[in-house]
């Protein structure tokens, strides 16, 4: 709080000592009772003086003054998007075409191919990122028998977080300035298209000629051929490559590349503590492995390679409850933690524990 001691009890000590000493202002007295109200004006008002001050700076300023004071850089938070499947359907379908699965809807966008389509979550969200079960027509179909999602093509998000957004409009502040073409240019253009989470982008150097982007989803996932067609569209469409016809300058010549993943095979001696059996245990170790992935792959961009320890995985599994011990880890065959190729992501493999 930017004042402090303007609390109503010293606002009046304030205006008392303002009056001669030789009249009371003892509690009760008239004094006392002209100044209370006037006291709890002046108290509300530096409380309200103190929210403006706060609001004043990126730092401290709530979401709507935070919003305000970005857009005086042209940013705004990201909205919530719509997430795209591939579905499959027994009949061929039309476009416009819309289904329901659990508390969602979907509406077919486009056909891939006979029987396969895309289509989009109406809901925006994360939610419509979670494979639902069997898709059921909203209006008749003749001859539908079944419909089933088999691929998340571009990831939903959430409305972006009051403090991912303070963060980022304070690092943008930081940032070297954005200049047609430049590597921050590149990482402002990638970040701001639907699906994309994180990059890294490689100059033109004397043995190659065109400036190379990898990137992963929104989920820190390898993104899928839909997506990596769509930012190459928007950055530097095929067959008008160095024409300037896309967010890259012209002469630039721009080629977008998926992370790559990497399987890992893990395998180790572990003590299961009575009454507990490996089959039951197994999809939390699954889970618990994922998670320690998936924060190896939100480093991915800041790093040069992500590496794998085996410390790591072993604490991963050892926090599954009903596991005692865990001994000799291999990872894919070896006993060492794993580096990654530059841009390589973990995806677990098979778990087998040693008998």
């Amino acid at each position: 709080m930017i004042f402090p001691d303007k609390t109503l009890n010293n606002i009046m000590i304030d205006l008392k000592s303002t009056v001669n000493s030789d009249i009371s202002t003892d509690e009760g007295t008239l004094i006392d009772h002209s100044f209370r109200g006037a006291a709890a004006e002046f108290e509300q008002a530096y409380i309200e003086l103190g929210v403006i001050d706060q609001n004043s700076y990126a730092k401290t300023a709530d979401r709507e003054h935070l919003i305000l004071r970005a857009a005086e850089r042209g940013m705004e938070p990201y909205p919530a998007t719509n997430a795209i499947w591939k579905a499959r359907f027994n009949p061929d379908i039309k476009v416009n075409t819309r289904f329901s699965a659990g508390n969602l809807t979907y509406i077919c966008t486009e056909q891939i191919e006979p029987k396969i389509y895309q289509i989009m979550c109406e809901q925006k969200g994360t939610k419509g990122n979670i494979r639902q079960e069997e898709l059921l027509p909203i209006e008749y179909i003749s001859g539908f028998e079944n419909g089933e999602l088999i691929e998340l093509l571009i990831p939903a998000r959430d409305e972006e977080e009051t403090e991912d957004f303070r963060e980022r409009y304070l690092s943008s502040i930081k940032e070297t300035q954005v200049c047609s073409g430049n590597r921050a240019y590149y990482k402002k253009v990638m970040q701001e298209i639907e699906g994309v989470g994180a990059c890294k982008i490689y100059r033109v150097t004397e043995t190659e000629r065109r400036i190379q982007i990898y990137f992963l989803d929104h989920l820190h996932r390898v993104p899928s051929t839909t997506l990596v067609e769509e930012v190459q569209e928007i950055i530097d469409p095929k067959g008008q490559q160095g024409e300037g016809e896309g967010k890259a300058p012209i002469f630039h010549v721009v080629d977008i590349y998926p992370c790559k993943s990497e399987t890992i095979e893990i395998v180790s001696s572990i003590i299961i503590e009575n009454g507990y059996v490996w089959e039951e245990l197994l999809p939390e170790i699954e889970q618990k492995v994922d998670q320690y992935f998936r924060e190896l792959s939100k480093e991915w961009e800041k790093t040069e390679s992500i590496i794998v320890r085996i410390l790591r995985v072993n604490t991963a599994i050892a926090d599954v409850d009903g596991i005692i011990d865990i001994q000799n880890t291999v990872l894919n065959g070896i006993a060492e933690n794993i580096i990654l190729g530059e841009n390589a992501v973990p995806v677990r493999g098979a778990i087998l524990c040693r008998q």
